[in-house]
């Protein structure tokens, strides 16, 4: 099966390399922006299903993956920073306080669209300022939403998790797995090649 992720997101390309998928990374051409007005929920769901339906194959003999991840904090989703300034207000928005961390994904196959949400809460400690001045010195941030990444300079950060840990970092595993079977109609692991593992694309 040729399987095609719609994301250069490089945590989920490690993350699909670790699993053994063989696959191509295709860039997508949706806009994220036109979609803020949503809830959180709605919007991951929307960017998903454009993400993949941007590079859908036209042979429609593709399994296609389309994954949006936001933060959300207190009904409000929280993107990307601007800059230094915009990552030092998101830290100290959620210093203290619990967040959501919402990833939708879609698979396309065989002419069916089937979508899906994870949702993992991830509890910050009470952040003082020489810790996030020390972060934001030393930290790769800025493409990130929410200005961290859970497997990084942030772990220092995170008190507790409530949920998928690989949805934080961008491609739920378990949720992944669950769409596979209903979009394919079998189980991921008979796609994996254990003689393939280490030898992916992209």
């Amino acid at each position: 099966m040729n399987i095609i992720l719609a994301s250069k997101s490089k945590r989920r390309i490690e993350i699909m390399k670790s699993l053994g998928f063989v696959f191509t990374i295709a860039e997508h051409m949706h806009d994220e922006e036109m979609d803020l007005h949503l809830p959180a929920d709605e919007y991951v769901m929307e960017c998903s299903l454009k993400k993949a339906l941007s590079v859908e194959d036209k042979k429609n003999d593709s399994l296609i993956i389309g994954a949006d991840t936001v933060v959300c904090l207190e009904n409000e989703i929280i993107g990307k920073p601007k800059d230094i300034d915009d990552a030092r207000r998101m830290l100290m928005k959620m210093s203290g306080k619990t967040h959501q961390v919402l990833t939708g994904m879609t698979l396309l196959f065989n002419n069916k669209k089937i979508s899906g949400i994870e949702k993992t809460n991830v509890t910050f400690k009470k952040l003082d300022e020489d810790e996030i001045i020390w972060y934001l010195k030393r930290a790769d941030y800025m493409d990130k939403a929410g200005a961290y990444a859970i497997q990084e300079e942030a772990s220092f950060f995170i008190e507790r998790i409530d949920g998928d840990y690989f949805n934080v970092v961008g491609f739920p595993v378990f949720r992944f797995s669950m769409l596979y079977k209903e979009a394919v109609g079998e189980h991921y692991y008979k796609l994996i090649d254990g003689k393939n593992r280490g030898e992916n694309l992209g």
